[in-house]
């Protein structure tokens, strides 16, 4: 880890940077595109050939996880976990309900005896998946279901990886019980999202997948697209850190840590006005990795994505974050709400030294589901709105199609299609 400066930035490091694992999903495109095909022609016999022979068949004997599964789960979690779940659930509940749109639309009346407006509807069947492998993800199951059960979506489906023993980790499904999910299915990685796709003797398909996952999730999200929706194409987890001379280079180094300890391909990304900050960012990163079991995860992606740069003003700074578009943006300057004024491209913000990315994942209520890889470009983080869509609604009268008459007659000339034409003319007729 050293500081640089942001301009001598090389063309091939600005690509790894700004790229980050992103630009791996074209590698393993052939791949996971076998998977889905295979889970997509045998279904079932797919997904427990792989896990049996991962976990063998006593410890993986069904795809769906039982009631027994649910009740053991109970018998190995602390009250702490179970009263943490609940503030959660609480905050982000509270934060969701406030983001469901109106039922109807604003009417527009276009013309006399014409109205046009919008009704929201839910997405019926929608797909969550909890990631899992390094870590445990209860806090997805409720970043992920709750806003889903706020929209009103009547068939929830959940698949989460199982872990070492064959079985999803407690946490996960407790979190899931608690809320009443009663889908409940073993499988991860690629074979998940196909199977949601596609559907499954098991597993149902759905119309609409959720949730963030390794680079072989991803590249399946974007397979799926070709017969389903999904939210947004999220990978691996990355932090983008502005900071001036005012900031904690304590606090900093923590939450870079706390990113990169994700996984090796995180992206932990520093910019700052000061080379002291940055150089003393680096120095407590040494410190703090020291204590910590996930220090080899975090050292590898602190190498393979990261970057520690100095540049010379705010501008310079605000460009290249918008360049980067960053899944979480952590603004530790003297006055971070001026700064994110400027700021067009970003999953979610945290402001001010006290505003760690922790905070958002957990319990603040802000959904921790975003776009990766850049996509904050275009892609919202996860809300209610997302589990729905808009569909829209027209009324004419007969004094309002006879106000439009002319002008659909005319175009459908010019477009020769005679029946658009004739389907207007028909109604004026004198019988």
């Amino acid at each position: 880890m050293k500081v640089i400066k942001l301009t001598d930035l090389t063309k091939q490091d600005y690509k790894r940077i700004v790229n980050r694992s992103a630009g791996n999903n074209e590698k393993i495109l052939p791949e996971v595109k076998k998977i889905m095909q295979d889970v997509q022609a045998k279904g079932d016999v797919t997904i427990m050939a792989k896990y049996q022979s991962r976990y063998g068949r006593d410890n993986y004997q069904s795809i769906k996880v039982t009631d027994e599964e649910i009740r053991n789960a109970y018998q190995n979690i602390n009250k702490e976990t179970i009263t943490a779940l609940k503030q959660m659930i609480k905050n982000i509940t509270l934060v969701q309900k406030a983001q469901l749109p109106t039922k109807k639309d604003v009417v527009v009346r276009s013309e006399k005896g014409i109205k046009v407006w919008r009704e929201w509807r839910p997405i019926r069947k929608v797909g969550l998946y909890i990631p899992g492998g390094k870590a445990i993800y209860p806090s997805s199951v409720l970043m992920s279901a709750i806003p889903a059960q706020i929209a009103g979506c009547s068939e929830i489906i959940m698949c989460s990886p199982p872990g070492g023993d064959g079985q999803i980790p407690t946490a996960t499904l407790v979190a899931a019980d608690v809320l009443g999910l009663k889908n409940i299915y073993k499988v991860g990685g690629a074979e998940a999202i196909a199977a949601m796709t596609y559907g499954t003797e098991t597993v149902p398909n759905v119309y609409k997948i959720f949730g963030a996952g390794n680079s072989y999730v991803t590249a399946a999200k974007m397979l799926a697209l070709e017969r389903i929706s999904i939210d947004m194409p999220a990978g691996p987890s990355e932090v983008f850190i502005i900071a001036d001379e005012t900031a904690n280079p304590r606090f900093v180094a923590a939450d870079l840590i706390a990113d990169g300890e994700h996984g090796e391909d995180s992206a932990c990304v520093l910019l700052t006005t000061s080379k002291n900050i940055a150089e003393k960012t680096i120095v407590e990163i040494e410190k703090q990795l020291i204590e910590l079991e996930t220090r080899n995860r975090a050292r590898e992606s602190l190498r393979r994505y990261g970057l520690f740069a100095v540049a010379e003003d705010i501008d310079e700074i605000v460009k290249f974050t918008n360049e980067y578009a960053p899944e979480h943006l952590e603004i530790m300057t003297k006055n971070p709400e001026r700064l994110v004024k400027k700021i067009t491209d970003a999953g979610s913000v945290f402001l001010g030294s006290w505003t760690t990315k922790s905070s958002g994942d957990y319990a603040t209520g802000a959904n921790h589901v975003l776009p990766t890889g850049g996509m904050a470009k275009m892609y919202p983080p996860l809300g209610v709105d997302s589990f729905g869509k808009w569909m829209q609604v027209q009324k004419c009268t007969k004094v309002g199609l006879k106000n439009i008459r002319k002008t659909i007659e005319t175009i459908a000339s010019v477009e020769k299609l005679p029946a658009h034409k004739q389907s207007v003319s028909v109604r004026f007729i004198k019988n």
